[in-house]
């Protein structure tokens, strides 16, 4: 995929001038259970939530639509919660309808340079968001001078934290700016909770290219060195009701409703946010889950239709395949982490996260 020139890269991606314009470890993977009883359902205490955790408003420079519309669009699209995303922007507006908004911001670094230098992007954006945001705060990364790709998404980890929030590394191929497994490995080691495996705005690079890996290949590749991060799928949505007038006059479109994910929780930040840390999701591109359930020695997906679901470890080498409605994996001996992909007959897929050993 052609990568974006850097014009275009201030006035979608962050309408920003190019130039230089903590959180705990995760622990082991819970025993989880992810899909409640019908009595917790029915009292309203514990379901699957759909979310999004990378949406833009005209807030940020680079959309035209306003908060509100943002929010009544996702909630017409089957969402339960929101988290807004805009560029160095906190945004937040409680419930509007039936959609729970959660407070968050892109903290957006454009740099002209950074180091170490990555010959195929010559410019070097480095985006981490900022979610559940609880402190009203400047949301823009402190600049000093100090061009070291490393230090300059530590110093957006930093800023995370002082924010109260969350850490998510946001399209690692775009530009490949966070498209080095050393790198997330010490980034979740200083922080980072999350990492954007399916960012699904067209120019995130998600698979990668003949000396970059994919972005579920470089998650992999992290994990086998000791990285703790879940997996997120998301929108990077800037278009909303006006995508079909931006795409009639021939400009780029970053549609919402491609990628997000499926929380077991309350609907309350608090619910939300404590289960997205400990793991308690899976992402998706489309695929929904009927079932995600671990036992004591097996994990048991299930989703309407039909679909290939596959048991992945270490380096992302395929354990073991099933295909059907239903797939049940007996876990055994875990050699570094074991995860699942499910890919549906249209290609779509839903991925839960990585299981380590107890």
């Amino acid at each position: 995929m052609v990568d974006r020139p850097v014009s275009a890269v201030r006035t979608t991606r962050a309408r920003v001038t190019i130039g230089l314009a903590a959180l705990g470890v995760v622990g082991a993977f819970a025993w989880w259970r992810l899909g409640p009883s019908r009595d917790a359902v029915e009292a309203g205490q514990v379901r699957w939530l759909k979310g999004q955790t990378h949406a833009h408003s005209n807030r940020s420079g680079d959309s035209d639509t306003p908060p509100e519309d943002v929010a009544r669009w996702y909630a017409a699209h089957g969402f339960d919660f929101l988290i807004f995303t805009d560029h160095d922007t906190v945004t937040s507006l409680g419930r509007v309808g039936p959609l729970l908004t959660i407070a968050g911001a892109e903290l957006t670094q454009n740099l002209e340079r950074c180091r170490p230098a990555e010959p195929a992007a010559p410019h070097c954006p480095l985006h981490v968001n900022a979610l559940f945001v609880d402190r009203p705060a400047s949301a823009s990364v402190p600049q000093d001078g100090n061009l070291e790709r490393l230090d300059r998404y530590t110093a957006a980890l930093q800023k995370t934290a002082a924010l109260g929030g969350l850490a998510q590394i946001n399209h690692p191929n775009f530009h490949y700016g966070a498209a080095n497994a050393t790198l997330l490995a010490e980034l979740s080691r200083r922080g980072a909770r999350f990492v954007e495996l399916a960012n699904e705005a067209w120019d995130s690079n998600n698979q990668g290219d003949a000396t970059h890996p994919s972005t579920e290949q470089l998650w992999d590749d992290a994990l086998g060195l000791g990285a703790r991060l879940f997996a997120i799928a998301s929108d990077d949505a800037h278009h909303y009701d006006d995508a079909e007038r931006v795409r009639s006059r021939g400009e780029d479109v970053f549609p919402g409703d491609l990628g997000f994910i499926v929380v077991r929780a309350r609907n309350d930040p608090a619910s939300i946010r404590a289960s997205m840390e400990h793991g308690d999701f899976y992402a998706s591109t489309g695929v929904w889950l009927e079932t995600l359930d671990r036992a004591a020695s097996t994990l048991t997906l299930e989703v309407r239709g039909e679909a290939r679901f596959e048991l992945i470890g270490r380096g992302g080498k395929v354990l073991e395949q099933q295909h059907g409605q239903r797939a049940v994996f007996a876990l055994g001996t875990i050699d570094g982490y074991v995860r699942v992909r499910v890919t549906d007959a249209n290609g779509r897929r839903a991925w839960t996260q990585p299981i380590w050993p107890s």
